[in-house]
C-alpha cells in the first residue's frame, strides 16, 4: 500500500485514480510530497519516498511514475523537467463517435499520468447552445453540465480543458439543417458578412465557452477552400479569399474579445491563399511586417502529421514565425481514417514535428486524436501514441525503450498490443509513411466488384494476419483494455476470413472454373460472414463501452451492408451453379485502382472501397 503525505484528500483520490498500481500490491510505502520546480523529482529508499512537483499535473505524472518504479526498485532516483509550458492532447467528438461523459473522465486521468497538462475538445456541432436548437442535433451532443462536469473533473488533475470549435468552414452538419440556411456560404462553409452569421458565432462563442473554466478557446479556419463560392458569390460577386478570411477572423476575434477569450486558430489557409499554386504550406510563401501587423491577436497552429524529416518542420515554423510570435504545433497520433492506429508513421512524425518544435522554440505543443471516416479506431487504441508524444516533453533523447518503459511503468501494462496494431496495415517492413490502411480495403472490398484486387496482389495478407492472430493470442493488458484486445483479434480474424472469401470467388471468373470452386466460394463466404457477426458484437460492445449511442448506426450500416452481402453473392453463385447468372462482374478487365494509391496498396474511405456507385447523391 502506498501512503501519500503533504496531500490534501481531493490531491490524494486523484493521485491514486492515476496509479495503475494496485493499492493492496506488495508495495509498502510512504511518500512525502511537497511542491517545487516545474516537473518532477523522485527519491526512494526502502519504505520513504519522495515526491517534488511543480505544477498539478506534475503531480499526476511524477505520482504514476514513482508508483510504477516502486514496483520494480526499493532504492532510485529520478528526475524530469517539461520542455514545453503546454503540452496538450486534441480528441475528435465530432466525427460520429461521441465518448462518454466518463470516458473523458478516464482520458482525463490518462492523460495527467502522462503528464498532459491540457486537452482540448474538437467538438464542431456537438455541443449545445440554447439558441440554436438543431445545431448537433441527434448526434450525440453534449450538454452544457455535462461539459462544465467534464471540465471541473480535469481541473482536479491538472489538466485544462479548452474548447475547439469552427467559425468558418468544416461546418457541414450544422449546415444540413434548414434552420441554419440563412448563415450558409457553400455546404461546409458560414457566409461571411452576413447579420445572422455574426449572431449565430456570437451564440456559438458564448456556449462553447461558458462551460469551462479557461479563457482559451479554438476557432479552427482550416481548409475553407469554397470560401466564397457559393451563395456569397451570389449575393457579393467575386472577392480575394485572403480578404474574406481576414474580415471573418477580425469578426470572431472581436467577439472573443468581448467573451474575454484567448484565441487560436489552424494556419493552413494563410498559406493556401497567398500560394500562387494554392498550396497548403507551400515552402515559397513569406509573410512581411505589415501583414503579421494586420492580423488582429490570435495564436496560429501549425498541423502537420506527415512529414518524417526534422528540417521540413523546421522550415515552416521559420515561416509561422513571421505570421505570430504564438506558434502552437500540432502533430498526429494517426488514429483516422484506418481501423487501428498507424503507429510506424506516428512515431516517425512525432520525432521530427516534436524535435523541430523544441530547436525552434516553439513552447505549446499538441497531439491530435482524429477519428475521420466514421470514428472506427477505438478510443483505447489511442494510449500507446498519447505515450510516445508526451516522451518528448521530458526526455532531450527519446529511444523506443524510453517510450516503452514509460508507458509500462505509468499505465502499468506491457506496450507489445499496442506497438502490435501497425501490423494490420502496415506490409512495408517500415514506415507505413503512405498511410495504407489494407484491413479496411479488405474488410469493405466488395467480393464481386473487387476493384482492389490488382493493387491486393502487393501484400502477404495470409502470413502478416495468421502472425498476428497469434501474436495477440498471446498477450496480455489491463483490466479495462480487454476487450478492446478481443475486438482487435477478431478484427484480425475477420479480414483474413474476408481476404480468404475475396480469393476464393475471384477464381470463379477463370475461363475453367468448375463446381468444385462454387463450393470452396460458398464454404469461404459462409466463414467470413461468421466472422462479420463475431466482429460487429464485438464492435457494438466496445463502442458502448466508449462512446455514446449516436453514430453507431453507421458501423451498423456498413458491417451489417457486409453481411447481407455475404447472403447475395452466395445466393449469385448458387444461381451461377444453376446456369441462370454469369457473375459478369467478375469479368471486368483487371486494372488497379487509381485513387489514393500512392503507397505499396492504396488508401481508401469507406465510401471509396465499398462501391463505383454513389452510396447517397
Amino acid at each position: 500500500m502506498i501512503v501519500w503525505r503533504g496531500l490534501h484528500a481531493e490531491q490524494v483520490q486523484a493521485v491514486k485514480a492515476v496509479c495503475a498500481v494496485d493499492e493492496l500490491s506488495d508495495v509498502e510505502l510512504t511518500v512525502d510530497c511537497r511542491p517545487g520546480a516545474a516537473g518532477v523529482a523522485l527519491t526512494r529508499d526502502g519504505s520513504q519516498a519522495t515526491l517534488i512537483y511543480g505544477s498539478k499535473v506534475d503531480l499526476m505524472r511524477g505520482a504514476a511514475l514513482l508508483a510504477g518504479k516502486a514496483t520494480q526498485a526499493t532504492t532510485f532516483e529520478i528526475e524530469q523537467r517539461p520542455q514545453f509550458k503546454v503540452m496538450a492532447a486534441m480528441l475528435d467528438v465530432a466525427r460520429n463517435g461521441v465518448p462518454t461523459v466518463a470516458m473523458l473522465k478516464q482520458m482525463i486521468q490518462r492523460l495527467a499520468s502522462m503528464g498532459y497538462n491540457e486537452l482540448w475538445l474538437y467538438l464542431e456541432d456537438l455541443f449545445e447552445i440554447p439558441e440554436e436548437p438543431y445545431f448537433g442535433r441527434e448526434r450525440g451532443r453534449y450538454s452544457q453540465a455535462q461539459l462544465h462536469e467534464v471540465a471541473l473533473y480535469g481541473d482536479r488533475f491538472g489538466v485544462k480543458i479548452v474548447p475547439a470549435v469552427q467559425t468558418l468552414a468544416h461546418v457541414h452538419n450544422a449546415l444540413k439543417w434548414d434552420a441554419h440556411h440563412a448563415v450558409k456560404d457553400t455546404d461546409d462553409t458560414l457566409l461571411v458578412g452576413a447579420p445572422a452569421t455574426k449572431t449565430f458565432l456570437t451564440h456559438l462563442l458564448r456556449a462553447a465557452s461558458a462551460p469551462f473554466i479557461t479563457n482559451k478557446i479554438h476557432i479552427g479556419m482550416d481548409e475553407a477552400y469554397q470560401l466564397g463560392r457559393g451563395s456569397y458569390l451570389d449575393q457579393n460577386g467575386y472577392t480575394d479569399q485572403q480578404t474574406l478570411i481576414l474580415a471573418q477572423l477580425k469578426m470572431v476575434v472581436g467577439l472573443t474579445k468581448e467573451l474575454g477569450l484567448k484565441a487560436y486558430m489552424w494556419s493552413d489557409l494563410w498559406f493556401t491563399f497567398a500560394s500562387p499554386k494554392h498550396e497548403m504550406y507551400d515552402p515559397d510563401v513569406h509573410f512581411d511586417a505589415d501583414f503579421k501587423a494586420s492580423l488582429p491577436p490570435v495564436g496560429q497552429v501549425y498541423w502537420d502529421y506527415y512529414h518524417e524529416d526534422e528540417q521540413t518542420y523546421r522550415d515552416r515554423f521559420a515561416q509561422h514565425f513571421e505570421l505570430s510570435d504564438d506558434v502552437v504545433f500540432a502533430g498526429g497520433i494517426w488514429t483516422w481514417s484506418a481501423l487501428a492506429p498507424n503507429q510506424s508513421k506516428m512515431l516517425a512524425t512525432v520525432k521530427a514535428g516534436l524535435n523541430a518544435a523544441k530547436a525552434s522554440g516553439v513552447e505549446q505543443v499538441v497531439a491530435t486524436m482524429w477519428f475521420d471516416d466514421g470514428a472506427e479506431v477505438p478510443l483505447s487504441a489511442s494510449w500507446y501514441g498519447l505515450q510516445a508524444f508526451a516522451a518528448y516533453q521530458y526526455h532531450d533523447d527519446v529511444q523506443p525503450a524510453t517510450i516503452d518503459d514509460e508507458y509500462a511503468l505509468t499505465q502499468g501494462e506491457s506496450p507489445e498490443f499496442y506497438k502490435l496494431l501497425d501490423q494490420f496495415d502496415n506490409f512495408t517492413k517500415g514506415i507505413n509513411a503512405d498511410a495504407d490502411n489494407v484491413s479496411k480495403i479488405v474488410l469493405y472490398e466488395d467480393l464481386l466488384l473487387q476493384r482492389y484486387r490488382e493493387n491486393l496482389q502487393k501484400a502477404d495478407i495470409s502470413t502478416q494476419y495468421q502472425a498476428l492472430i497469434s501474436a495477440l493470442g498471446k498477450l496480455q493488458v489491463r483490466a479495462d483494455n480487454r476487450l478492446t484486445l478481443t475486438f482487435y483479434r477478431q478484427l484480425a480474424q475477420t479480414v483474413l476470413a474476408k481476404s480468404q472469401a475475396l480469393q476464393a470467388v475471384a477464381k470463379l471468373g477463370a475461363a475453367d472454373a468448375a463446381d468444385e470452386t462454387a463450393t470452396a466460394a460458398l464454404t469461404a463466404i459462409t466463414a467470413c460472414k461468421q466472422a462479420l457477426v463475431k466482429l460487429l458484437g464485438l464492435f457494438r460492445e466496445v463502442w458502448q463501452q466508449q462512446r455514446r449511442g449516436n453514430g453507431f448506426e453507421i458501423i451498423d450500416v456498413r458491417l451489417g451492408g457486409q453481411i447481407a452481402r455475404c447472403d447475395t453473392v452466395s445466393w449469385r453463385i448458387k444461381a451461377w451453379q444453376a446456369g441462370r447468372d454469369d457473375l459478369a462482374e467478375l469479368h471486368e478487365p483487371l486494372l488497379p485502382m487509381d485513387k489514393r494509391s500512392n503507397g505499396l496498396i492504396g488508401h481508401g474511405l469507406y465510401k471509396e472501397i465499398v462501391s463505383a456507385c454513389d452510396i447517397s447523391f
